[in-house]
């Protein structure tokens, strides 16, 4: 049993390393948004409304004051929704936060969400799926792009067109893991255009919005606040809360965060290490986990497959498994060979894994495996799944990371562990070259991060080739 004292300090608390490397992060990063207004409807069963192209442009207006580049659109058809969508995610991918903010008709139909286009052309239920921009679309778009904060804004709440009551109102989301999302009022219920120049919540995100210092979620909670007042109690906005980390549309004062000196009582418990017996592999290895100071994301903390976090950058024990298709003498050198071979793995440290034996890799169930889409077969442990590019390169080339020292100095440590050679299985560059796996795919090719004393970059290769794998948190 651990010991555990407690003892009477004399604090002095200011804002830690970490806060002020986080902040100014956040004065850097790339900050995008994409802003639809939809007023005018051609369908009967859509009336037009008064406020979303007025919303809208004073969304953009104060996005553009707060450091966002802004994609605009108004009264736009659903294909050109779905255009703006697919140039606002390729933006996304630089990383940095993504905001997306729709006005107009939001229709719920089979427990989905759908953003109505000017053009929307509904004669029965069934066209809702087919005549729209459908929300759960816009979440996986801004979800897979790998940035560190996404946040989606609806002011869509209306009334149901095929209910002949004032009922509608969208319904709760269920994909939306590492998102925040604000409803204009509760799920279910519908939300007014109002009476003004704007719609009342969008109007009161107007009015918090660029209160310097505050949070994301204390600004909502003001929000939903004023929003209940407003309208008499009728209509109480709703979020979805599920970032890690913190945002601020205006930066706090470095200065102003400082606490004066106070006299606290803390419990203090001896230094001790241990694994979190929760995290495990297929092999039964422990891991414990870390967060990225910068984009929030949840990393096992070493290689997969090492047996310590590492101590220098050229640390044998850090190094972890060498993941490969397999090697030529096998018969399966190449990503898209339809020829498997059952190869049996090595218990060793710094061994081979081979992922599966007797699996076709054209196959799409079989590519998840590698990707760690297929949960009880991911190479990664449960909850956990191999990083896109995107996300590596989020953490290290876009943080300013030059070389091998760099990438090992940060939160991630990671080792120079060198590369598995796929014909002869021999190592090369080890102790002074990193290669590792991402799950994003380059035609037959894998795209990899690869780093050296000099240099730090991201290229392709096959996958017979074994280089490390650090998993990231679902």
């Amino acid at each position: 049993m651990k010991k555990i004292l407690t003892i009477l300090l004399l604090l002095t608390i200011t804002l830690s390393a970490n806060t002020e490397r986080s902040l100014k992060m956040m004065k850097s990063e790339q900050r995008v948004a994409l802003v639809i207004g939809n007023n005018s409807y051609t369908s009967k069963r859509l009336s037009n409304l008064r406020n979303p192209v007025n919303d809208a442009k004073a969304m953009e207006l104060k996005l553009k004051s707060l450091g966002f580049r802004v994609n605009y659109g108004e009264n736009l058809s659903v294909r050109d929704m779905d255009k703006q969508l697919n140039n606002f995610s390729k933006k996304l991918r630089r990383g940095g936060v993504g905001l997306f903010f729709f006005a107009g008709h939001g229709v719920e139909h089979g427990g989905k969400n759908y953003l109505m286009g000017k053009d929307s052309n509904l004669v029965d239920k069934e066209d809702i799926a087919y005549e729209s921009l459908e929300l759960n679309k816009v979440i996986d778009k801004m979800r897979n792009s790998g940035n560190r904060l996404n946040i989606v804004l609806l002011d869509a709440c209306r009334n149901d067109p095929f209910s002949r009551s004032a009922a509608g109102g969208l319904a709760k989301v269920d994909n939306a893991k590492g998102m925040f999302i604000a409803y204009a009022t509760s799920p279910g219920d519908v939300a007014d255009d109002g009476s003004g120049k704007h719609g009342v919540f969008t109007e009161q995100i107007l009015s918090n919005i660029d209160e310097e210092g505050i949070t994301l979620n204390k600004l909502f909670k003001n929000v939903k606040r004023d929003v209940y007042n407003k309208t008499n109690q009728r209509q109480r906005p709703w979020t979805h809360d599920d970032i890690i980390g913190e945002f601020f549309f205006k930066l706090p004062n470095f200065k102003s965060t400082e606490i004066k000196q106070q006299s606290v009582q803390i419990e203090y418990k001896q230094p001790y290490i241990e694994e979190d017996s929760t995290i495990k592999d297929k092999y039964g290895n422990n891991y414990k986990t870390v967060q990225s100071p910068y984009t929030g994301k949840i990393w096992l903390d070493r290689n997969l497959g090492a047996s310590r976090v590492c101590k220098s950058f050229n640390d044998k024990a850090c190094y972890g498994d060498y993941f490969q298709w397999g090697r030529a003498a096998d018969g399966h050198e190449k990503r898209l060979s339809a020829k498997t071979k059952n190869v049996s793995s090595s218990t060793k440290p710094h061994h081979t894994k081979f992922i599966q034996a007797s699996v076709n890799w054209l196959k799409t169930r079989d590519d998840n495996l590698w990707q760690g889409v297929d949960a009880q077969n991911s190479i990664c442990p449960k909850g956990f799944r191999v990083p896109t590019i995107y996300e590596m390169i989020n953490e290290t080339i876009k943080q300013g990371m030059k070389n091998s020292y760099d990438v090992f100095n940060s939160f991630l440590k990671l080792p120079s562990a060198g590369c598995r050679v796929n014909y002869t299985g021999a190592m090369y560059n080890k102790g002074s070259f990193g290669y590792y796996w991402s799950s994003s795919i380059n035609s037959s090719r894998t795209y990899k991060i690869y780093f050296y004393d000099k240099h730090i970059t991201s290229g392709s290769q096959y996958r017979t080739y074994g280089q490390s794998v650090r998993c990231i948190k679902n």
